[in-house]
C-alpha cells in the first residue's frame, strides 16, 4: 500500500502533488478574494467616515442657526420694549412707524432662521440615515471578510494537519518496514 520514499522527496511536488496543487490554486484564489473584500470593506469604511463628517458639520450648521435664532429672539425682544416704552413720550408716527417696521423686519429673519432650521434638520435626517445605511453595508462587509478569513484560517489548518498526518504515515511506514526486515 506504502511505498518507501526517500527523506529528501517527502516535500517535494512528486510526493504529495495534492497538497501542492490545493496551495498554489485554493490558497491564492481565498487570498485573492480576501484582499477584494478588504479594499470594498476600506472603501465602504471611507464613505461612513465621510459622512459621519458630513453630519458633524450640519449639526455645527444647525447650532449656528439656532444661536442666530436666539439672538434675533434676544433683538425683537429688545425692539418690542423699545416699541411699547415710547407710549408716554413724545414721538412722532414715522419714528412709529420705523420702530414697527424694524419688529417686522426682526419678525422676517425669524421665519427665514426657522425656514432655514427646517432644511438643516431635513438633512440631518436624511444624513442620519444614510449613515445608518453605510453603517449597516460596513457591518455586513466586516462579517463577510471575518468568515473568509476563519474559513481561510480553518483549511489552512486542516491542510496543515493533513500534511503531518501525512509525514506521520511515512514514517511509520518506514520505521514498520526497516522493523520486519
Amino acid at each position: 500500500m506504502w511505498t518507501r520514499v526517500p527523506c529528501s522527496r517527502i516535500r517535494t511536488r512528486e510526493c504529495l502533488p495534492w497538497l501542492h496543487s490545493r496551495r498554489s490554486g485554493g490558497f491564492a484564489v481565498v487570498h485573492q478574494r480576501i484582499r477584494k473584500f478588504s479594499r470594498i470593506l476600506k472603501l465602504r469604511e471611507d464613505d461612513r467616515r465621510s459622512e459621519q463628517s458630513l453630519l458633524a458639520a450640519e449639526r455645527q450648521e444647525e447650532k449656528d442657526v439656532l444661536d442666530r435664532l436666539f439672538s434675533l429672539e434676544g433683538e425683537r425682544s429688545r425692539a418690542l420694549d423699545d416699541f411699547s416704552g415710547c407710549e408716554g413720550g413724545m414721538v412722532s408716527c414715522a419714528e412709529l412707524w420705523f420702530r414697527r417696521r424694524f419688529i417686522d423686519v426682526i419678525q422676517d429673519r425669524i421665519h427665514e432662521g426657522n425656514d432655514s432650521l427646517r432644511d438643516v434638520r431635513e438633512r440631518i435626517a436624511e444624513t442620519e440615515e444614510r449613515l445608518v445605511d453605510r453603517h449597516r453595508d460596513v457591518r455586513i462587509m466586516e462579517t463577510y471578510v471575518d468568515r473568509l478569513r476563519t474559513a481561510d484560517l480553518r483549511n489552512r489548518l486542516h491542510l496543515e494537519q493533513q500534511e503531518l498526518d501525512d509525514l506521520a504515515m511515512v514514517h511509520y511506514s518506514r520505521t514498520k518496514k526497516g522493523a520486519d526486515s
